[in-house]
């Protein structure tokens, strides 16, 4: 009898403990708000399906998918580009239009007096609508390995549009989407050698109308090793070796 009451000690110690200290504390349904104030941290053995995970790797698959992983070299050299020529009144050149296919490219020269030479920007437009498709622009930044920026706009959503960003060679290194007036946003992050992903951030308003960020690290590998969610209320950190899953979670005041 004594032995039936200790077992049944410890399964309800573990019960207790399973809705106060969740393994998957990302869903948030599963806790109940009175149980989930406190900090905490808790290991646990790494289990082989992770609800936390697999959220995460769904996404993370559509972006992958959806960002090729090479796009065109352009040029941004003013006396390389073959097109139209306008000029305002006062005869400095306006741009240098080309025409490709159904697509009407706009070349902006530079406006700094030491860099005339150079295209400030690229404006592609629908050929037949005019409406605007995407936005070209070079990065200039000595430190930096980002050559390009192209945003992609999105007619047939309102208010969505797709920014990435190019290495040198036309390499897609991060892809990030943008939708709601630009506040909520999915962004991914690959290695250019083998392109799977580094990291993953996401931006969004959760149900009790705050902004919550997901910072997820993947390794060398592609496999997920760290995954943070916090607002300015809490902070949940989980982190992942090959055989345990640790989980902190750190409430603000």
């Amino acid at each position: 009898m004594k032995d039936y009451l200790k077992f049944k000690a410890s399964i309800e110690r573990d019960r207790v403990d399973s809705a106060t200290h969740p393994s998957n504390p990302l869903a948030e349904t599963v806790v109940k708000k009175d149980l989930a104030l406190s900090d905490y941290s808790k290991s646990t053995q790494k289990p082989k399906y992770d609800p936390d995970i697999s959220e995460i790797l769904e996404v993370v698959r559509v972006l992958n998918n959806l960002a090729p992983r090479q796009m065109p070299i352009y040029n941004f050299v003013v006396d390389e580009i073959n097109g139209e020529h306008y000029y305002r009144p006062d005869g400095s050149l306006l741009l240098i239009r080309e025409w490709d296919g159904d697509v009407i490219r706009d070349y902006y020269p530079s406006t700094d007096e030491y860099d005339g030479n150079h295209i400030s920007r690229i404006l592609e437009h629908d050929k037949l609508t005019g409406k605007l498709r995407a936005k070209i622009e070079p990065v200039t930044h000595v430190s930096s390995s980002i050559t390009t920026t192209i945003t992609i706009f999105d007619d047939k959503v309102s208010n969505k549009y797709t920014l990435m960003q190019l290495s040198d060679g036309g390499i897609v290194n991060n892809i990030t989407e943008f939708t709601g007036k630009g506040k909520s946003f999915q962004s991914l992050f690959r290695n250019i050698i083998n392109f799977k992903p580094v990291r993953y951030l996401e931006g969004k308003d959760n149900k009790d109308n705050d902004f919550e960020m997901l910072d997820c690290i993947f390794d060398s590998n592609g496999k997920i090793t760290q995954i943070k969610r916090y607002t300015n209320k809490k902070e949940i950190i989980i982190d992942y070796s090959d055989t345990t899953k640790n989980v902190t979670v750190k409430t603000k005041e």
